[in-house]
């Protein structure tokens, strides 16, 4: 017999003979991570749909804070003093910030997570204009193809000012296509994310998404984050 079967059928037994409330409390504690992956992936179907059929305003900037659980996301103090100071027209375009986002590349390529499927499915939609991690690991997500290579010509004001602080991911031996290591991403460890804002413990990168529409947008953010906005 399938041990996953046998265990499914185990915990429907276990539950049946416990009392409602004691069910509640034994799914939401053994259980509360896939529920909480269900409800995300339903969650952002929603939010997709309503953006479809309603035409909310594009976006200045939308970007994804991975793997932290500081509050960071739209509406904190960090997206107030950033919009505040780009002076966005909010009315006319949004700001996004999402920092309800867990998922490393490092393990197993992020398969079957629901937060890397919707980084995927934002990225590839031209919907995320740079995402943030711990350098090794956005490095490592870079072998996904969906962050920006930073040699592109597109990237080439942020590369005049910031090729110092790139970060590389190795390509495979047998792509044709590159020949060296790809630059995916830019090392803002001493930038008020992880000063201020104590996003991360140690590194913080910061990677753009390679259909990304705002690139300027994106640029001024990472000039905003290590203190250089008055001398971009």
């Amino acid at each position: 017999m399938n041990p996953n079967k046998l265990n499914l059928a185990e915990e429907k037994q276990k539950i049946k003979e416990m009392s409602f409330k004691e069910a509640v409390q034994y799914i939401w504690t053994y259980f509360w991570i896939p529920i909480v992956a269900v409800v995300f992936v339903l969650a952002f179907g929603a939010f997709m749909i309503v953006r479809i059929t309603t035409n909310i305003p594009d976006n200045w900037l939308s970007l994804t804070f991975a793997n932290t659980t500081a509050d960071v996301g739209t509406g904190s103090d960090l997206w107030k003093d950033f919009t505040e100071t780009a002076g966005y027209d909010l009315t006319e375009k949004k700001v996004e910030f999402n920092a309800v986002s867990y998922f490393d590349y490092l393990q197993n390529q992020a398969k079957g997570n629901a937060y890397y499927n919707a980084f995927i499915a934002l990225a590839d939609a031209g919907e995320l204009d740079g995402i943030t991690m711990e350098s090794d690991s956005l490095a490592a997500l870079g072998q996904s193809g969906r962050l920006l290579d930073l040699n592109d010509e597109r990237a080439a004001s942020i590369k005049a000012k910031y090729g110092d602080r790139f970060i590389y991911y190795e390509p495979p031996e047998d792509d044709g296509e590159h020949d060296g290591p790809i630059p995916v991403g830019i090392d803002i460890s001493d930038s008020i994310l992880v000063s201020e804002y104590h996003m991360y413990l140690d590194s913080c990168a910061i990677g753009i998404g390679a259909q990304s529409k705002n690139l300027e947008e994106a640029e001024f953010f990472i000039d905003y984050v290590l203190g250089r906005v008055n001398d971009a």
